[in-house]
């Protein structure tokens, strides 16, 4: 497999690609690629006259041009559509599922030398997810599972949604105003927007949604 450096002027997002990222999980991988810089190549495939289209790494390339990369590495594979979106398919969706205690294991390690926050600052599970997975072995098996269970039902869920541009200031506007209170008190979930979304639609039940 050949490691190809592109200009980066020259390597653009797939238009079809359905793989979308919210803003906390963009987040999150910017600050991956802060602290790690970018340890996985794009793939891409030959669009027209020097040109290549994406087919795994699009949110990396957005990041990248923000921070002014010139070249990017790619691996370059020649595909017809149809391959090109099958292939783009099976990297974003093919994953496999972790030895829970090995897993337990390794985030002992990594929260021996780095700060909570610092860590879910990069992946997806809670302060209270983090907890549960480095209790686990020394935990009896039931323990582990119940463990396990909890920090599931912590881990933060992601949800996608578009607005009009007519809807987006709107949004903005109620969440900002909610983002102090977002930020007070102990919370599970560390994204404040994502709180303060919530924090929304608990008053909108609260006081218009159970109406008849």
């Amino acid at each position: 497999m050949e490691i190809v450096e592109l200009p980066i002027e020259k390597v653009h997002e797939a238009p079809w690609n359905p793989n979308r990222m919210d803003g906390g999980m963009l987040d999150k991988l910017a600050a991956s690629m802060a602290k790690f810089d970018l340890v996985q190549n794009l793939v891409v495939r030959p669009n027209g006259k020097e040109s290549y289209e994406v087919l795994s790494g699009n949110q990396r390339l957005k990041l990248l041009r923000e921070a002014g990369y010139k070249t990017v590495p790619c691996v370059i594979k020649t595909l017809d559509d149809a391959g090109a979106r099958l292939l783009a398919q099976a990297l974003n969706r093919i994953e496999g599922v972790d030895d829970l205690g090995l897993k337990a294991s390794l985030m002992k390690i990594v929260l021996g030398s780095m700060k909570p926050e610092e860590v879910i600052a990069i992946l997806p599970e809670s302060a209270v997810g983090l907890k549960a997975l480095t209790s686990m072995d020394n935990a009896s098996v039931a323990e582990q599972v119940r463990s396990w269970q909890n920090a599931q039902a912590a881990r933060l869920k992601h949800m996608q949604f578009q607005l009009t541009s007519e809807q987006l200031p709107v949004v903005q506007q109620a969440i900002n105003k909610l983002l102090p209170k977002a930020k007070q008190g102990k919370r599970e979930n560390p994204n404040n927007r994502g709180t303060a979304l919530f924090l929304l639609c608990q008053f909108y039940l609260e006081t218009e949604g159970n109406k008849k």
